[in-house]
Protein backbone atom coordinates (compact mmCIF):
# COMPACT_ATOMS: atom_id res chain seq x y z
CA UNK A 1 0.00 0.00 0.00
CA UNK A 2 2.85 2.52 0.73
CA UNK A 3 4.01 1.83 -2.98
CA UNK A 4 0.79 2.61 -4.28
CA UNK A 5 0.80 5.91 -2.52
CA UNK A 6 4.39 7.02 -2.79
CA UNK A 7 4.09 6.03 -6.48
CA UNK A 8 0.40 8.60 -7.06
CA UNK A 9 1.66 11.41 -4.50
CA UNK A 10 5.27 11.45 -6.62
CA UNK A 11 3.00 11.91 -10.06
CA UNK A 12 1.39 14.46 -7.86
CA UNK A 13 3.68 16.57 -6.77
CA UNK A 14 5.94 16.14 -10.07
CA UNK A 15 3.05 17.72 -11.46
CA UNK A 16 2.36 20.43 -9.38
CA UNK A 17 6.36 21.25 -9.81
CA UNK A 18 6.41 20.79 -13.26
CA UNK A 19 3.13 23.32 -13.39
CA UNK A 20 5.28 25.88 -11.43
CA UNK A 21 8.46 25.35 -12.83
CA UNK A 22 7.32 25.73 -16.23
CA UNK A 23 5.18 28.80 -15.87
CA UNK A 24 7.83 30.31 -13.97
CA UNK A 25 10.40 29.82 -16.94
CA UNK A 26 8.46 30.58 -19.89
CA UNK A 27 7.27 33.48 -18.04
CA UNK A 28 10.38 35.19 -17.66
CA UNK A 29 11.25 34.09 -21.52
CA UNK A 30 8.30 36.02 -22.51
CA UNK A 31 9.73 39.18 -20.46
CA UNK A 32 12.86 38.82 -21.69
CA UNK A 33 11.60 38.75 -25.18
CA UNK A 34 9.82 41.71 -24.89
CA UNK A 35 12.43 43.57 -23.07
CA UNK A 36 14.38 42.89 -26.40
CA UNK A 37 12.12 45.17 -28.63
CA UNK A 38 12.72 42.81 -31.72
CA UNK A 39 9.58 41.71 -33.27
CA UNK A 40 11.29 38.66 -34.71
CA UNK A 41 12.94 37.66 -31.43
CA UNK A 42 9.09 37.91 -29.66
CA UNK A 43 7.53 36.20 -32.28
CA UNK A 44 10.07 32.81 -31.93
CA UNK A 45 10.25 32.75 -28.47
CA UNK A 46 6.43 33.10 -28.31
CA UNK A 47 6.38 30.32 -30.65
CA UNK A 48 8.51 28.25 -28.36
CA UNK A 49 6.49 29.00 -25.40
CA UNK A 50 3.54 28.29 -26.58
CA UNK A 51 4.75 25.36 -28.05
CA UNK A 52 5.86 24.11 -24.46
CA UNK A 53 2.67 24.67 -22.83
CA UNK A 54 0.65 22.84 -25.27
CA UNK A 55 2.72 20.13 -25.11
CA UNK A 56 4.27 20.52 -20.83
CA UNK A 57 1.17 22.34 -19.16
CA UNK A 58 -1.57 20.56 -20.37
CA UNK A 59 -0.09 17.24 -19.34
CA UNK A 60 0.91 18.39 -15.89
CA UNK A 61 -2.75 20.38 -15.44
CA UNK A 62 -3.95 17.36 -16.33
CA UNK A 63 -2.24 14.97 -14.14
CA UNK A 64 -2.86 17.16 -11.04
CA UNK A 65 -6.31 16.06 -10.79
CA UNK A 66 -6.03 12.48 -11.80
CA UNK A 67 -3.39 11.69 -9.26
CA UNK A 68 -5.02 14.39 -6.97
CA UNK A 69 -8.36 12.18 -6.42
CA UNK A 70 -6.83 8.78 -6.19
CA UNK A 71 -4.33 10.10 -3.70
CA UNK A 72 -6.68 10.89 -1.25
CA UNK A 73 -8.61 8.63 -1.46
CA UNK A 74 -5.66 6.41 -0.86
CA UNK A 75 -4.68 8.12 2.49
CA UNK A 76 -8.08 7.59 3.22
CA UNK A 77 -9.18 12.00 2.91
CA UNK A 78 -12.11 13.23 1.54
CA UNK A 79 -11.66 15.60 -0.82
CA UNK A 80 -14.31 17.89 -0.46
CA UNK A 81 -14.13 16.96 3.06
CA UNK A 82 -10.80 19.08 3.63
CA UNK A 83 -11.23 23.03 3.76
CA UNK A 84 -7.49 23.12 2.28
CA UNK A 85 -8.24 20.65 -0.68
CA UNK A 86 -11.64 22.87 -1.50
CA UNK A 87 -9.71 25.87 -1.59
CA UNK A 88 -6.80 23.85 -3.31
CA UNK A 89 -9.17 23.20 -6.03
CA UNK A 90 -10.78 26.19 -6.46
CA UNK A 91 -7.16 28.19 -6.98
CA UNK A 92 -6.43 25.15 -9.30
CA UNK A 93 -9.88 25.63 -11.08
CA UNK A 94 -8.92 29.75 -11.71
CA UNK A 95 -5.54 28.99 -12.58
CA UNK A 96 -6.49 26.67 -15.35
CA UNK A 97 -8.99 29.55 -16.52
CA UNK A 98 -6.01 32.11 -16.27
CA UNK A 99 -3.73 29.85 -18.01
CA UNK A 100 -5.69 29.41 -20.90
CA UNK A 101 -6.59 32.46 -21.35
CA UNK A 102 -3.08 33.87 -21.04
CA UNK A 103 -2.45 30.72 -23.82
CA UNK A 104 -4.87 32.53 -25.76
CA UNK A 105 -2.69 35.70 -25.62
CA UNK A 106 0.50 34.45 -26.23
CA UNK A 107 -0.73 32.62 -29.40
CA UNK A 108 -2.14 36.27 -30.26
CA UNK A 109 1.41 37.35 -29.05
CA UNK A 110 3.20 35.02 -31.39
CA UNK A 111 0.86 35.98 -34.38
CA UNK A 112 1.03 39.79 -34.05
CA UNK A 113 5.47 39.35 -33.29
CA UNK A 114 5.35 36.96 -36.50
CA UNK A 115 3.67 39.49 -38.80
CA UNK A 116 5.64 42.42 -37.48
CA UNK A 117 8.84 40.51 -38.40
CA UNK A 118 7.35 39.21 -41.79
CA UNK A 119 6.89 42.70 -42.85
CA UNK A 120 9.99 44.14 -41.34
CA UNK A 121 7.87 46.84 -39.02
CA UNK A 122 8.03 47.42 -35.15
CA UNK A 123 5.52 45.78 -32.95
CA UNK A 124 2.66 47.26 -33.57
CA UNK A 125 0.37 49.26 -30.56
CA UNK A 126 -1.88 45.34 -30.41
CA UNK A 127 1.04 43.74 -28.84
CA UNK A 128 1.65 46.36 -25.72
CA UNK A 129 -1.91 46.11 -25.28
CA UNK A 130 -1.73 42.04 -25.84
CA UNK A 131 1.41 41.48 -23.28
CA UNK A 132 0.07 44.03 -20.47
CA UNK A 133 -2.86 41.83 -20.61
CA UNK A 134 -0.85 38.45 -20.26
CA UNK A 135 0.98 40.22 -17.37
CA UNK A 136 -2.36 40.91 -15.90
CA UNK A 137 -2.32 37.05 -15.79
CA UNK A 138 1.14 35.83 -15.47
CA UNK A 139 1.43 36.97 -11.59
CA UNK A 140 -1.81 36.09 -10.58
CA UNK A 141 -1.57 32.49 -11.81
CA UNK A 142 2.26 31.93 -10.79
CA UNK A 143 0.45 33.18 -7.27
CA UNK A 144 -1.93 30.74 -7.36
CA UNK A 145 0.70 27.88 -8.04
CA UNK A 146 2.57 28.93 -5.40
CA UNK A 147 -0.65 29.05 -3.20
CA UNK A 148 -1.55 25.63 -4.34
CA UNK A 149 1.78 24.21 -3.22
CA UNK A 150 1.89 25.23 -0.40
CA UNK A 151 -1.63 24.17 0.61
CA UNK A 152 -0.27 20.97 -0.89
CA UNK A 153 2.77 21.18 1.50
CA UNK A 154 0.99 22.31 4.55
CA UNK A 155 -2.49 21.01 4.29
CA UNK A 156 -3.57 23.22 7.50
CA UNK A 157 -6.37 21.67 9.50
CA UNK A 158 -8.81 24.45 10.64
CA UNK A 159 -11.13 22.06 13.10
Amino acid sequence: MLDLIFAIKFVHVLAAAVMLGTWFTLAAFVLLAHRSGNPSVVALTAQFVVTLEKRIMITALALQPIAGFPLASVIGVQPFGELWIVLSLLLYAVIVVGWFAALRIEMRIRDVARDAALNSQRLPKDYRRLFRNWCTLAGPILIGMVLVFALMIWQPRFD
